[in-house]
């Protein structure tokens, strides 16, 4: 059990590596578009589309990501108040409902994505369904990352605590 969280954990490593350099994406053709338009006076046509399908690939990812290490706002006061057998139910059932709002996320990122799989963005030229497959991505992450909890947590581990930084 402890391997799978692990392993959990080092595809996580992976998707904060690709959030970086979405992120590092976004800026440089953000500032590109943002140079060619007021000094050249001559927009790309494909920009604005890219940093949007980087930014929605982004979220997406970035927030599986906090779903593992706890990041995600809660509130926490009734939780505070139950004694500890409760507390940890309620955390179990936070995760187990996370786990299927990720199953309904992957379900409508597939419909969608099949739904616009031959439609091209007008400008980029890029498919439309690959802003919808960052749906199926993220809510797979995330299905994966509530796995990792349940297992950290069944076996009383560090990483499950709020506000932990495990990945």
């Amino acid at each position: 059990m402890i391997m799978i969280a692990k392993t959990i954990d080092g595809i996580n490593a992976v998707a904060e590596f690709v959030c970086h350099r979405l992120l590092e994406l976004i800026v440089c053709v953000t500032f590109l578009q943002v140079v060619m338009r007021y000094v050249f006076s001559n927009p790309t046509k494909w920009s604005e589309e890219t940093a949007m399908i980087c930014l929605v690939w982004y979220g997406m990812i970035a927030a599986a990501i906090c779903v593992r290490r706890h990041q995600h706002i809660a509130i926490t006061f009734f939780r505070d108040l139950a004694g500890p057998r409760i507390a940890r139910f309620l955390d179990i059932a936070a995760q187990v409902a996370a786990f299927i709002f990720a199953l309904v996320l992957i379900y409508s990122g597939l419909k969608l994505t099949e739904l616009t799989g031959a439609v091209k963005l007008p400008a980029s030229g890029f498919p439309k369904s690959t802003l919808y497959m960052s749906a199926l991505a993220g809510g797979a992450l995330i299905c994966l990352n509530v796995i990792a909890n349940l297992i950290t947590n069944s076996l009383d581990l560090p990483g499950f605590q709020e506000g932990s930084t495990s990945a």
